[in-house]
């Protein structure tokens, strides 16, 4: 007699949960479910970030992507700067134009859809980091970052004349 028997319950009808509430390594369509602005946590009390949710797959799974704010808007650190570029980066992957960059709002930007790719890897430190690549936008034709164009030669392909 199994452990669960008597409870009548299907072992093979439960879901096991994703190492530390992440979704697997993937591709994914998705819809950008909200946008908006963290005051803080608990180790980081005095910090900031932008947050995007996105909603992945049919099943609606989210994920989270994180833009860290300066501390001192008026004297970002170079580091700081650097983390804005990647914020400015994802709102043109996103279609926002460079002159709205400033002014757009979290109304502007939720409900797009498009692909992305899930992919972890071991940073520096030794931990693990689930980043975003391959972004796409429904309909845009063209990828957050494209690759530099440049003329294939015989070096480069082989089979070619």
């Amino acid at each position: 007699m199994g452990l669960l028997e008597e409870y009548e319950i299907d072992m093979t009808q439960v879901a096991t949960p994703e190492y530390n509430n992440k979704p697997a390594d993937d591709i994914y369509e998705f819809t950008l479910g909200d946008v908006y602005i963290q005051e803080g946590s608990k180790k980081q009390p005095e910090k900031r970030w932008i947050i995007f949710k996105y909603l992945l797959g049919e099943d609606g799974t989210d994920y989270s992507e994180l833009f860290g704010l300066p501390t001192d808007p008026s004297n970002p650190t170079p580091a700081e700067v650097q983390r804005l570029g990647f914020y400015k980066q994802r709102l043109m992957a996103l279609g926002v134009a460079a002159e709205d960059l400033n002014t757009v709002t979290s109304d502007e930007l939720v409900g797009t859809t498009g692909t992305l790719e899930l992919r972890t890897t071991k940073g520096k430190d030794g931990n693990e980091y689930q980043n975003i690549r391959n972004f796409k936008v429904a309909g845009s034709g063209t990828t957050a970052k494209p690759a530099v164009a440049k003329a294939a030669t015989a070096v480069d392909n082989p089979f070619a004349n």
